[in-house]
């Protein structure tokens, strides 16, 4: 197998990768869905055509990254994997400009105790929530994360970010691992998996089906996340674009 590996990538994606200096790059995590290398203190991803397409990776149509030579480096602002670079063919927006109707936002108790934690049945949460949730759970994404990324998406995709809690988050991304940190600072700016994009447009049980079946947990972190965030705010019925 050669030659060049078309993707879909954000543009957010491209411009990270445009602008990094050219060199090796450490593989965080490699498999036959995904590979994620540190660039620059940023996670940059390379997904296959199955696996969920995160908002800090490059998109592939590949069924299988296993065959590839997982020896990573940027060159003149592409990624080469092996002797294979990869070349962007098109750019994608990966934020919510729409948030249907939603009824009965307040967050379900089986949705609550996905997180391991007490959250607040208003949704509003505070600095002092962050403690027991940043880095909280197994895996590349701990669940306590993906509730948050759920939260600041959704806050995000309604017009109503929070600085405030921003700015607490960024201060404990230390506290996590690497891709979960990159997904926090996507979360924070309005940048989604399409599954959650689907389920804040329209909600339905067949989108809440798919945003469930991503990953072991992540889906239902990012659900319990998106219906506290829907649930702190009163008028999240009315349609807005994030600021």
């Amino acid at each position: 197998m050669s030659g060049p590996i078309p993707v879909a990538a954000p543009q957010r994606v491209h411009d990270r990768l445009r602008e990094a200096s050219d060199g090796p790059r450490r593989v965080v995590h490699a498999s036959s869905t995904a590979l994620y290398v540190d660039l620059d203190g940023w996670c940059l991803g390379l997904v296959s055509a199955t696996a969920t397409r995160v908002p800090c990776a490059l998109w592939s149509m590949l069924p299988d990254l296993g065959v590839l030579d997982p020896v990573v480096r940027v060159h003149r602002g592409r990624l080469v994997v092996g002797d294979r670079p990869v070349r962007v063919a098109r750019l994608v927006d990966v934020t919510v400009t729409r948030v249907g109707r939603h009824e009965g936002a307040r967050p379900r108790p089986e949705a609550l105790m996905t997180s391991g934690v007490d959250l607040p049945a208003d949704g509003r949460l505070t600095p002092a929530h962050l403690d027991r949730l940043v880095g909280r759970g197994p895996g590349l994404t701990p669940l306590g994360d993906d509730v948050l990324a759920g939260w600041f998406t959704t806050r995000a995709a309604l017009g109503r970010p929070d600085g405030d809690l921003a700015a607490a988050v960024r201060r404990r991304l230390g506290a996590t691992t690497l891709l979960s940190a990159t997904l926090l600072d996507c979360a924070i700016r309005g940048e989604v998996l399409p599954q959650l994009a689907d389920w804040l447009t329209t909600p339905t049980a067949s989108a809440t089906d798919a945003l469930l079946a991503v990953g072991a947990t992540s889906g239902a972190g990012l659900l319990a996340g998106a219906r506290l965030a829907l649930a702190s705010i009163e008028d999240h019925t009315t349609p807005r674009r994030a600021a």
